[in-house]
This record gives C-alpha cells, structure tokens and sequence, in this order.
C-alpha cells in the first residue's frame, strides 16, 4: 500500500512538472529587453518578442548624461506627474502672492524663455548665449564712495515667440516697468520689480498725474533703452551694490508686450530714462484701467504668445491637468538646447496610487520620491524593466525650528541640551529608510561653497553627538538651576520635577510675555508657569512644540522625544498640540489673519528647508533688537526671530565696518569667533566683490561655524531624492537644481526616432 501511494505521489510530481514547463512555455518572458523602450532586442520568434526595438541598446549615438543634443527627431508625449496640484497661474506665477505654486512655476518655467540669465545644472546663474550677443558692466562712482553697477544688454536679432513675432528689447523693459508703478499694485500687489536700480523711489511714486510732485516722474532714470535690441539697467549703491551676487541683476525675462501692457501702451525712452506711455495710467474714477487687464492677463493662457519652449495648448481646470505643445520658434535655452518632446502633458500625481499610474502609463515621471517604502517601491518598478532612475542628494534638510526671541527656546543652552537628547543619526536612518544622511548646519552638500570648506566644516561642526551629561552641563552653565520654588540646586525630586531658570530683564521677552509663560497642552495634571517669587521670575524648562497634522516626522518625533525619556532625564518638559497648517503657519509668523492670537506661545516647530539656487544670500535675516527700527521693519523676515548678542558689539550698523574683508573683520572684531549672525550674513554678501570666490568663503565658513553654535534648528535629516521615468525618455538627467521641468527639454523619445 506504502509502494503504491509512493508511485501515485511521484506520478503527480511528474504531472505538475510537466503542467508547470507546459505554462511557463505559453507564458514567454523576454529575456532580452532593451533598457530604454522594453521592446525584445533578439531574434526570438515568440508572439511575445513580435515588437522589435529599433537599436536602441547598440545606438551610441544618443547622450545619458543630459548633455546638449539637438540631433533628435522631434516627437512623442511625455506625462510630468507632481503631487503638488496645479492652479492654473502660469503666467505671473505667484506675483503678490506670499508664496508661489511649485506645479505652476514649473508649466512657467517651461512657457517662458529667453531670459539674458538663467540658472544651469548647479543652481547658478550664467549668462544666456542663445539670447545675448554682448554684455557690459561698468562700476560707477558717485559720491561719498557710494558706486553703482550699470549692466548694458545687446540681445541677438532674429530671436522669435511662439507665434513668430520678433523679440526686442522693449519686451524685456516692460515688466520692469508695468510691476515697478502703482498700476502693478493695483493690479496684481506687487511693484518692486526694479526696486534695486537707481530711480525706483520717484518712478514709483508716479500716479500719471503727479509729475514732478515730492519727487514721482514718469521716467525710470535707472533704465535705458538705447536701441531696438540695446537695454541697461543701474543697480544702486550701497544698498544694492556691492554685492557679491551682482551679476545676477542682469538676469531679465521678455514678455509679450500685450500680455503686460494691453493695448495702446508702448516703451518709449527720450534719453533721460525709460518710461511708459500715458495710456498706461489711464483712470476710470479712481480706478487704473490696466488693473483689469493685468488681472485678466495672468491666467489667459491663450491670447498672448509664449517665448519658452513649450506653448499651453490645453488647461483642464477641472481635473488640474495642462497640456503643452512644442513651440518650434524657440532658438534654446542658455546652451542652445531646444525642445523635442512634442507634447508635455503636466498631471497630478495621487500620492496613494502614483506607482500604480507610473505603472498603467498614466505618468511617465515621479521626482522626488523619498523614505524607504516609496524609494524601495520605485526601484523595484526599475528593475522589471521599462524604467530608470535618476537620484541626487536634497538640497535642502528637515529639521526643528525654534522661535528665539521668547520662552525657554530663546536660550542657546536649551536648543542645545534638546540636540544632545535627539540621536539624529537614528531619526535620519528611520525617516529616510537608509536613504538620507544628518546635516549639522544650513548648507546643502551640493553647495559649492560647502565643497570648499568641506574638510574644515566637518572637523570644526559640533555634530552634538548624544550625551545626557553634555546636555545637562550646558544647561547648568545656562543657569537652569532652580526647582520651581526658586530653590537650587536642582532636584529632580522637588516641586514639579523640572529645571527653572531666574530671569534677568532683558530675558522677560517682548512685551514682557516670559514672566506670564506656561507650558501647554499639558497631559500628567501638573501646571508648569513662570513663578514670581521675591521679585524675581522664574521660567520652566518646559518647551511648546507645535505640529502639523498627519505628519510622519511629527510621528517620529513623538517617539523618540516625547515618548522617551531622554528630555524628562535632564529635567525638561516637552509638551505636543498638534493643529493644521495654517494654523502653524499662523503661529509661526504671528500673522493675525492666519489664526494667530496675539502672544506667542510655542517654541518649536517641525518644517523643512531647501533652496531651489546656489545662491546663499541671508542678508536681512538676522537683524537683531540691537537695532530696533530695523528689527521692526524687517521682523516678518527674521529666522528665528535670533538676536545675536555679538552684533550689539561689533554692529554692521556701524558703515566703519562695513566692506571690510574677513581677514580685517575678525582682527577688529577681537576675533572671528566675536563676529555675529547679523554681520557675517550681509558682510558675506556685501563685502565681497563678485567673483572673489576665497574671500566668500571664509565667511560662508564662518557663518556655519556660528550658526551652528547658536542652533537656531536642528537638522534632523537629508534626504537623497529618487526620480523615476518612462526608458522611452531618453538624455534625462535631473539635480537638485535641475528639475523634471528643467531636464526634459535636453530630451528625445526613443519611440520617435525611428
């Protein structure tokens, strides 16, 4: 019986053996795949192998690395997907606004062109060889030492928009013009489009009636038009010049003179300055009349010609999806590259199907895909075939943000003791899933400045490796010494079992708001206030986080920070209210309208950094309450809300420091390491002549070196962010600062190319 059941097992063996080959044989799978359009590249006769790939695997011929070609064969549709939905405001993206639409500002990016500068690969700004036949810089002295930088333009002729009409240099002027007076204003709020060049002040304060009145004309003195091709702009002094991003100021962009004018207006200049003909100040009642065409102008996508690559063919409002033709009158972008793709197709991307569209060939580019799962998930796509991947270092980091002007996180101590209690090397591991890296200070590892020092920065960069005892020591040396019935020393024992601090005057904050401070959102039924007692106050080392809501990083910090007990160990109280966005946007930058109620409450946020250039210029955001009129004016610009103690004795206020180099600052100073916040982020960029790449250095280091002393955030992660795109799309090749939008003009589709 045994023998039996034996042979009737190994006979069904052999069955489902036979059954087995049987369907893998009806279930050809090819074996030879071409990399870049998935079809067989061998002379297998399989049904399944029919489709042939054209050569693509041995055609040399075609570029990866993003370089210029121009040899392609135009053709093919390309979906860009973006989770960030578009709104619809392509042609003044963002304009008045606070903030601009990423999505928007990518179908922007793609429309409009011929721009004397443009940002390459790296994230700076060079000059535009396709558009530009000369350019001239020329330093003027005016008085006191004051200069000015006049940049004189002479485009190239011939350089056309989408419909065929000539560029000129009028259609560079005229945004400058239109978004420099009061009509921009009324229009679209804004009208400091040529607030750095000389004569802005009295340009803009004419009305169209008041010539001549406190000063206001009509004539831009700052800006010249010298000839149907010629234009100059002149960059004032001292505010705006010398500065080491100077060159910049000659990036302009050309615009359709309808689509910013109208009808009827014309860019004139007679030789004193550039000017705007009267039509343009027309009035009905109290009300300009190009104020309605500028509001009409910015989401007409049809009316006006485009001068980039692409032209909008289609907006679906409904389902947030644009559709772009190839506009072949574009003569290239800044090293002559022009468009191939055919037709762009800009789409949203559904964060919780977007590999299943990538998939169904819904989309044919994710960028900026990040975490463990999501990375993992894409490389996985990759492999089956039919798709690539392109990843690159973020520029830019996650990180906790601390408002410095108030409560215990104006201390440095504290931020410091909160970094030596947060193992960053694990929350960058677990958030990034092994796809990321810990930054100590505000650079990205793309900078070229961070290259530069990189030696130095990270043996001189405290990485606040954990340690309890540090933190303790730093908030001992910081005078949280205090039980919270003003008794020291500390006893974890005493009163509410947290650290107290004494205040001094000039530590109650503004209006006073320390001594009335108290933890909220509090869960263990103990009150945890400022106490007065003798005259004096006393602050708890309880610190307010604010989060957003379903955030992953929030998430992880709960466990790391405020589940843990590494803050409850050195006598800290963390404390989590978790609201939605605007209400953290409110909060954060004390904005009214956003929610916020009128005193300060939370020390700490979780947010996000990066930088879309190269350019590093902090300039302005730093200013501390060593000079109140400025710390006033420009407080919504702070970072952090930091006053530096440093800058109230070596003030860049004071114009006997200002220009001097790094060398003749530090020895001033009494040492580099007595240069604070506010003067190393204007000396960085105003003292420096452009150009003079070791002298700018020296002060980035040092800016990183004293930042990260004072950690106004703690970087808590970088990620590497991965883009995945259709093996059809062939020369793709993204960077930090070369996005998708940016890169597929350097593109071909296989499919087309025969």
């Amino acid at each position: 019986m045994k023998k039996t059941m034996k042979l009737v097992s190994v006979i069904l063996v052999l069955l489902f053996v036979a059954t087995f080959a049987l369907t893998a044989c009806q279930k050809h799978e090819c074996q030879h795949v071409c990399p870049i359009c998935g079809k067989c590249t061998s002379d297998c006769t399989d049904p399944v192998c029919a489709d042939k790939c054209p050569g693509h695997d041995t055609d040399p011929t075609y570029p990866t690395d993003g370089s210029v070609y121009n040899d392609f064969e135009i053709g093919g549709t390309v979906i860009l997907g973006s989770t960030t939905q578009l709104g619809g405001d392509f042609r003044f993206t963002g304009l008045g606004q606070s903030s601009a639409n990423a999505s928007d500002q990518d179908v922007k990016g793609l429309t409009n062109g011929y721009a004397t500068m443009e940002l390459d690969q790296n994230g700076s700004y060079v000059w535009n060889e396709t558009v530009v036949a000369s350019h001239e810089e020329e330093v003027i002295d005016v008085s006191d030492g004051v200069q000015n930088l006049k940049i004189t333009i002479k485009i190239n002729e011939g350089l056309k928009m989408s419909g065929g009409t000539e560029v000129t240099a009028a259609n560079y002027l005229a945004y400058i013009l239109a978004f420099s007076s009061p009509v921009g204003t009324a229009g679209l709020q804004y009208n400091l489009a040529g607030q750095s060049m000389v004569g802005y002040d009295a340009f803009a304060a004419y009305d169209g009636t008041n010539e001549g009145v406190e000063g206001a004309t009509k004539v831009f003195s700052g800006i010249r038009l010298i000839d149907e091709y010629t234009f100059s702009i002149e960059i004032a002094g001292p505010d705006y010049y010398p500065y080491y991003y100077a060159d910049s100021s000659g990036a302009v962009s050309p615009y359709d003179l309808g689509l910013v004018l109208g009808e009827g207006v014309a860019v004139k200049d007679d030789g004193q300055g550039a000017y705007l003909t009267d039509a343009w100040y027309a009035k009905t009642g109290e009300t300009y009349d190009k104020a309605a065409h500028l509001k009409s102008a910015k989401f007409d996508i049809d009316t006006y010609e485009y001068t980039g690559p692409y032209t909008i063919s289609n907006w679906n409002e409904k389902s947030s999806e644009a559709r772009l033709a190839i506009n072949t009158n574009f003569a290239g972008n800044f090293e002559g590259q022009k468009p191939h793709i055919e037709t762009i197709v800009y789409r949203l991307a559904q964060t919780e199907t977007q590999f299943a569209q990538l998939k169904n060939d819904e989309l044919d580019v994710l960028a900026g895909l990040s975490g463990g799962d999501d990375v993992r998930q894409a490389l996985s796509i990759v492999s089956e075939g039919g798709f690539k991947e392109a990843h690159y270092d973020r520029a830019g980091y996650g990180k906790l943000q601390f408002n410095c002007d108030f409560s215990p996180t104006m201390f440095t101590e504290v931020r410091q003791a909160i970094a030596y209690s947060l193992d960053r090397e694990e929350f960058a591991n677990n958030f990034t899933g092994g796809y990321g890296s810990v930054t100590h200070g505000p650079y990205s590892v793309n900078f070229d400045a961070y290259l530069d020092n990189e030696d130095a920065l990270e043996a001189n960069l405290n990485t606040y490796a954990v340690s309890s005892t540090k933190a303790r020591q730093v908030l001992e040396e910081g005078g949280w010494i205090y039980n919270s019935d003003g008794s020291t020393p500390y006893d974890a024992s005493k009163g509410n079992g947290i650290r107290y601090k004494k205040l001094s005057p000039g530590e109650y904050g503004p209006d006073n708001v320390n001594q009335t401070y108290k933890a909220v959102s509090v869960t263990d039924g103990k009150e945890y206030k400022t106490e007065q007692i003798g005259g004096e106050y006393y602050m708890p080392l309880a610190v307010n986080w604010l989060s957003s809501e379903d955030n992953p990083v929030s998430d992880l910090l709960t466990v790391m920070l405020l589940e843990g007990t590494a803050l409850k160990d050195i006598g800290m109280l963390l404390t989590k209210t978790t609201v939605d966005f605007v209400k953290l946007q409110g909060e954060l930058s004390r904005i009214p309208s956003y929610g916020y109620g009128g005193t300060p409450t939370y020390g700490m946020y979780n947010l996000a950094t990066g930088w879309n250039t190269a350019m590093y210029d902090y300039s302005y955001n730093w200013i501390g309450n060593d000079n109140p009129e400025m710390y006033e004016e420009w407080f919504s610009y702070s970072s952090n809300y930091l006053s530096d103690p440093l800058d109230a004795t070596f003030s860049w206020w004071n114009t006997e420091n200002q220009g001097l180099s790094f060398d003749k600052a530090a020895a001033k100073a009494g040492g580099a390491d007595k240069l604070g916040m506010n003067y190393l982020s204007f000396a960085m960029v105003y003292s420096v002549e452009h150009g003079d790449v070791e002298e700018y250095n020296k002060w980035f280091y040092q800016y990183m070196i004293r930042w990260n002393e004072l950690l106004p955030d703690i970087p808590l992660y970088s990620n590497i962010y991965y883009d995945v795109y259709n093996a059809d799309i062939l020369n793709f090749k993204t960077s930090p600062f070369f996005g998708p939008a940016d890169a597929i003009l350097y593109c071909g589709s296989a499919s087309a190319q025969g």
